[in-house]
C-alpha cells in the first residue's frame, strides 16, 4: 500500500472512534439525567391523596398499600424483599403505623423483634411513597 493511503485510513478511523466516542457519552448522559417531566410528575403523584376504603382494597401480597403516619406506601414490589419475609403482609391495606413504629400489632403482640424499624428501613419506606392519607 502507498504511504498517503495508510495515513487517510488512520485518520479515517480515528475520525470514525472519536464521533462514536462522542455519540456513546451523549447516549450515556441523556439516559442518566431524569426528564423534568417524570420528575414534576413523581413529585405529584407522592402528594395525591388516597382514602382508606381505596387503601384497604390494596390488601394482598401481589397488591399491597399501607398507610404510615398518613402517608400511603405501595410495598408490592418490596414484598418479596422484605428482610422479615411475609411479615409485611400484615400491613396490607391498613393503617400500619404501630406494625411499622413499633413492631407490634394494634393489641400489642410483638411482631419480629418488637422493637422499632431502623433508619435504613425508613429511607426504604420512604422510597415507596405514593401519597398521603386523606384527612
Amino acid at each position: 500500500m502507498k504511504k498517503n493511503t495508510i495515513i487517510l485510513i488512520t485518520i479515517t478511523l480515528l475520525l470514525l472512534a472519536l464521533i462514536g466516542a462522542g455519540v456513546w457519552t451523549l447516549a450515556n448522559r441523556s439516559n442518566n439525567q431524569k426528564p423534568k417531566a417524570t420528575q414534576d410528575t413523581t413529585a405529584n403523584q407522592q402528594n395525591k391523596t388516597f382514602t382508606m376504603a381505596e387503601i384497604a382494597t390494596h390488601n394482598s401480597k401481589t397488591d399491597c398499600w399501607t398507610v404510615i403516619s398518613g402517608q400511603v406506601y405501595e410495598l408490592t414490589d418490596f414484598v418479596n424483599r422484605h428482610p422479615g419475609g411475609n411479615e409485611v403482609v400484615r400491613a396490607c391495606g391498613i393503617d400500619a403505623t404501630t406494625l411499622f413504629t413499633s413492631r407490634t400489632t394494634e393489641d400489642g403482640q410483638p411482631i419480629g423483634s418488637g422493637t422499632p424499624h431502623s433508619q435504613v428501613a425508613q429511607e426504604q419506606l420512604d422510597q415507596l411513597k405514593i401519597g398521603n392519607l386523606a384527612k
